[in-house]
This record gives C-alpha cells, sequence and structure tokens, in this order.
C-alpha cells in the first residue's frame, strides 16, 4: 500500500486521499506512488471514474515540497532554459507516457540523481498521465490546495471544492520568484478561466475562497463540507454508469480541438518556468519560504496561510531582481 496517500474503492469508482503528514506536500515519494497507481488505474477496466481528494483535515494538497525544488535550482544538471531542449524534454516526456516500459527506464537512469532532479521528472511524467488519463477524474479539494495542489486539480475533468476557514486555492509561485512548472499549467489555467483571471490569479498570487474560486471559473461547485463527498459520490457513479468509449473519446476530441498549439505552449512554458527556477531570486525567496514552514511542527491550514500572507505583503523574500 502507499505511504503518502490512502486507496478505496466504491463500486466502479477509485478514491485516492492524499495523506502525507505532517504538512500533506507533493514530494518525491508521492510522485512515486502516485505515478505507479495513475499507471494501474489507466489500465484497469474495474475502475471507471478516479476521485482525488485530501485525507488529511484542511488540506487537499498543500502544495510541492520547496527544499526540492531549491535543491534542483542549485544542483541539476537537467536545464530545459531554451526552446530546443524544453522542446527535447517535452518530447520525452510524451513518448515515456505513450510507452511506460520506456518511461521506466528513463526514470531508472534518474537514480543517480538528486531527488530534486528525480521529483521534476516525476512531476512532469505524474501531470502528463493525470491530463491524459482516458477516464474521468474528479477533484473534491477539501482543503488548501496551493501551487502544485491546485495544478493537480486543474488536470481533472471536474473540481468541487469544500468551504472553510483556511481552506483556499491558488497559484501563488511568483511570490518566490518562480513560476507554476507543471508543463503547460499556465496555458492550461487561461483555458478554465479566461486569460484576464489568469492573469491575476499568477500576478498577484491571489489565493480564492472556494465560491470566489466558483465565481472565477476555478472550479465547478463550491459546497459545505459534509456535502462535498456525497455529491463527488453521486457525480462519480453517474459517470461510471456511462459509457466508456464515448467518454474516453469526448475527452480525447475536447482536448486536441482546445489545444491547437498546446504542445508549443507547454514547451515554451517549461522554458520559462525552467528559468525562473534557476535564478537567485528564486533560491532565496523558497529558502525564506521553507523559514516560515520551521515554524510549523505540523499542519495547520489558517496558522500558516497567516504567516504565508504576512511575508507576501512585506516582500520579505530578499528578492536579488535577477
Amino acid at each position: 500500500m502507499p505511504e503518502t496517500f490512502n486507496i478505496r474503492s466504491e463500486g466502479r469508482v477509485e478514491i485516492i486521499e492524499f495523506d502525507n503528514p505532517p504538512m500533506n506536500f507533493i514530494n518525491l515519494e508521492m510522485l512515486k506512488e502516485l505515478r505507479l497507481e495513475l499507471l494501474r488505474v489507466r489500465g484497469d477496466e474495474g475502475v471507471r471514474v478516479l476521485v482525488l481528494t485530501g485525507g488529511m483535515e484542511g488540506s487537499f494538497l498543500t502544495h510541492y515540497e520547496v527544499p526540492s525544488l531549491i535543491e534542483y535550482s542549485e544542483k541539476s544538471r537537467l536545464r530545459a532554459t531554451g526552446l530546443l531542449p524544453a522542446a527535447v524534454l517535452y518530447g520525452l516526456i510524451r513518448l515515456m507516457n505513450r510507452f511506460p516500459g520506456l518511461e521506466s527506464r528513463v526514470l531508472a537512469l534518474t537514480r543517480g540523481q538528486s531527488p530534486g532532479e528525480q521529483g521534476i521528472m516525476l512531476w512532469s511524467a505524474v501531470i502528463e498521465h493525470l491530463d491524459t488519463m482516458p477516464k474521468p477524474v474528479i477533484a473534491a479539494i477539501s482543503g488548501l490546495s496551493l501551487g502544485g495542489g491546485c495544478e493537480i486539480s486543474l488536470c481533472c475533468d471536474i473540481r468541487y471544492m469544500a468551504r472553510g476557514d483556511g481552506y483556499v486555492i491558488g497559484l501563488p509561485e511568483v511570490g518566490i520568484a518562480i513560476i507554476p512548472g507543471g508543463t503547460g499549467t499556465p496555458f492550461r489555467l487561461a483555458r478554465v478561466v479566461g486569460e484576464a483571471t489568469a492573469l491575476e490569479m499568477l500576478l498577484t498570487e491571489r489565493m480564492y475562497t472556494a465560491d470566489e474560486a466558483q465565481a472565477a471559473g476555478l472550479i465547478h461547485k463550491a459546497m459545505y463540507p459534509d456535502e462535498l463527498m456525497p455529491a463527488t459520490m453521486q457525480l462519480a457513479e453517474r459517470l461510471a454508469s456511462g459509457a466508456p468509449l464515448a467518454q474516453r473519446a469526448a475527452k480525447a476530441d475536447l482536448r486536441r480541438g482546445s489545444r491547437l498549439s498546446y504542445t508549443m505552449g507547454r514547451i515554451t512554458d517549461l522554458a520559462v518556468a525552467s528559468r525562473a527556477v534557476f535564478s537567485d531570486d528564486a533560491r532565496m525567496a523558497m529558502k525564506r519560504y521553507v523559514e516560515i514552514l520551521s515554524g510549523h511542527e505540523s499542519f495547520g491550514a489558517k496558522a500558516l496561510l497567516a504567516d504565508i500572507e504576512e511575508q507576501l505583503d512585506s516582500s520579505d523574500f530578499g528578492f536579488k531582481g535577477s
């Protein structure tokens, strides 16, 4: 059984509950386990719908583990900072997605690299698997969902979110001098909420409550916590009773039809995100953020959020303007 999330089934619906104490961060171990489970779900005809939700109170997925990004910024040799190397890397990721055997061999070659480098390769693979999952995927966002947590939810077909104290969703990466690095997230975001709202989210680091997220189009429906899983399962069961081949075709056609220049968009995003993460600003700001986290011995959405917002308001992240 995975150590970073729980798995349970209800009929033809599989539910993954992210549970990675103390802070419910996305990290290397979670990505290893999640990649394997997504591959299994893809090939399991008994699973018709996949639901992603949080297994820790107050968190869906808090965000990607920042110390790993610092390590990647300082040590990585996989610097896809130009269009050509980014295009080559993304082409490899797509081939890996189509051929799991190739993916396994490529990932095996990264085992001698730093955990930060391994994590970024696995992150790209997991995002690709979610984005191309032929079955319906629902995000039941049960708490804090920032950065990587928001990016994973954007790969899902339908997003429901619970209202709650400290329950917010957003992409505040600019606050630590990077941009969302989910290979295509800014383009995926703009297609979900529109360019104007996407720019507001990215440039202001705004974090949305469930009702605000619904108004912005970032999620489909906001609801009270005790309504979240019943409503999610009602939808999942309805989808599970549908025609799987038609659902698969509908997803594939919609994705192709709405992303005519999507490959170039993802390549460009990969190059831009890489340039940001290797900057001095990014390293200093991420380290400052880790210092903030060090004052939190366990997960507490409200207290953590207050500290983050205080630092963002004061711009006290040590930017060098590089």
